[in-house]
This record gives structure tokens, sequence and C-alpha cells, in this order.
């Protein structure tokens, strides 16, 4: 009876993972996980892709306030390119309803494209209640045509929210 009760203990620990001789602890590759919260290193043995999604949307006048659903659900925000659009300002959500984190530190960035053809359709990036934004050293807020912008951001001690903005325009 003893034997049987042994053997059996080895088999538990060896489906766990448990290499015998040494103690080195083997890797248990399960590829499932319990919970969205991983509590420890994450190794990805192949591709990986963050997120995803796309925020198309038709401005009806020359302001727009990015909702929290724009963010939350999507990583790039782009608008229905136009040649009669003027110069659009696009606000940021305030930090109550912005997607982020509530956790000091939490980060995320997103791409917001400037597709509109008139020369004069500059989209220009206007914090929300709480939010603080920068640019790098000689950049501006304002998103040219046929531009890009990288909006990366995350949530400060004080609940407030710090965003860079880093314009890039076409290198080819």
């Amino acid at each position: 009876m003893k034997n049987y009760i042994i053997t059996g203990l080895i088999a538990v620990l060896v489906s766990l993972g448990v290499v015998l001789g040494g103690g080195a602890v083997k890797e248990n590759n399960l590829g499932a996980l319990s919970s969205p919260d991983v509590l420890s290193y994450l190794r990805v043995h192949n591709w990986f892709e963050q997120g995803g999604g796309v925020s198309t949307i038709t401005p009806v006048a020359a302001t727009y306030t990015l909702t929290s659903s724009d963010l939350r659900d999507n990583n790039v925000v782009t608008f229905v390119a136009s040649t009669t659009m003027p110069a659009l300002t696009l606000n940021l959500p305030a930090t109550t309803t912005f997607p982020l984190g509530t956790k000091a530190g939490a980060y995320r960035s997103w791409t917001i494209e400037n597709p509109f053809l008139a020369a004069a359709t500059t989209t220009t990036i206007v914090a929300g209640t709480g939010v603080d934004l920068q640019e790098p050293d000689g950049q501006n807020v304002v998103i040219g045509i046929n531009n890009y912008a990288w909006l990366t951001c995350f949530r400060e001690a004080s609940s407030d929210i710090v965003c860079r903005v880093n314009e890039t325009i076409p290198a080819d």
C-alpha cells in the first residue's frame, strides 16, 4: 500500500512540473491563465499583439471630445477624411473618465491619425481636466495633415495623468 502512495505522490509532483534531482523546478506550459492578472513574468513564445481596434470618428464640428470608449476599445483613433473639414480640436477625456488603470504607474499608448486632405486641416490635441500634456522639445501638440501622433499616457500617484504627444511626419 505504501508503494502505491509513494508512486502516486511522485506522479503528482512530476505532473506539476517538479523534477526530482537537484530540486530544480521545471516550467509548466499549460497555456491558460485563470484570470486576466499575471502576477509574475510572462513569457511569450511567439509574436505578441497588444489590444487592437481603430476608432473612426466623423466629426460634425470643429471640436471633438474623445470618449472613454473611443480610447478604451481601440489603440488607433482616426477620422473620416474630408477636403472641407476645418482645423480640428481634439479634447482628451478628464482623468475621471480616462480609460487608464487607477493605480499609479498605469501606462497605455494610442496612435492618433490626421487623415484630412485640406492644407489647413490640422488636429490639435487638448488636455482634459487633470491631464498634463508633454511634448518632445521643439514639437507641439498639433498634428499636420497625413501625420500621426503617438499619445503615451501614465497615471501619477495623485491620480492625474501625464500624456506625451509625439508627432511623426512621412519619411518616404
